[in-house]
């Protein structure tokens, strides 16, 4: 008596097509798991600020707080310090430099030399200038010590070096234009930039 062996190719079709649509259905969902936690991520919305540019010190202090740069939060949503970055680029006849404010502090430090990257724009600088005044606190991420972000009403501040790119009139390196980019790292959107030329 003969066997009939018929019916295992439709059997094996049928496992092999169940099986190629797992692994299609597998693809889609990482596809789209990948698609909706970028979406679930978006960039802050920092809905106003407010930039401004102190190119000349004040008699109290001395020469240690011109060239003030102040970024302030004035609406919108709050910002972790960790998750900001700053990228400074000052240019003009004597000058093309750039720096970038990285692993920013989050409760009001001074800048130190590991948050920068690129050129020598910003001042670490702090204490008393030449003539035994307090400098003012000019080269901090200032932040409300309790919420580590950067909201309303909290300012960005720090220095120039005049030594690298200096605005002043008739002042060498000769600088004429100052550049500030205030970029959320984890989504790459920019929260603030403005163009000074003093």
């Amino acid at each position: 008596m003969e066997t009939s062996h018929r019916a295992v190719s439709p059997v094996v079709a049928t496992l092999f097509m169940i099986a190629i649509v797992f692994v299609v259905a597998g693809s889609l969902w990482a596809v789209w798991s990948g698609i909706t936690q970028d979406i679930s991520e978006p960039a802050p919305n920092v809905a106003e600020t407010t930039g401004d540019f102190q190119l000349e010190a004040t008699e109290e202090t001395g020469f240690q707080d011109n060239q003030i740069v102040r970024i302030t939060h004035t609406a919108g949503d709050e910002v972790p310090v960790e998750e900001i970055e700053i990228i400074v680029r000052a240019s003009g006849p004597d000058v093309d430099d750039e720096t970038r404010l990285v692993d920013l502090p989050a409760e009001g430090q001074n800048i130190d030399q590991e948050n920068k990257e690129g050129d020598e724009l910003v001042s670490t600088s702090a204490g008393e200038n030449q003539f035994g005044n307090d400098i003012p606190e000019h080269d901090q991420i200032i932040i409300d010590d309790d919420s580590n972000t950067w909201g309303a009403g909290d300012e960005i501040s720090f220095r120039i070096k005049t030594t690298e790119a200096d605005f002043r009139e008739d002042s060498s390196p000769n600088a004429d234009e100052l550049d500030i980019i205030v970029v959320h790292s984890p989504s790459e959107a920019i929260l603030f930039e403005d163009t000074f030329r003093p």
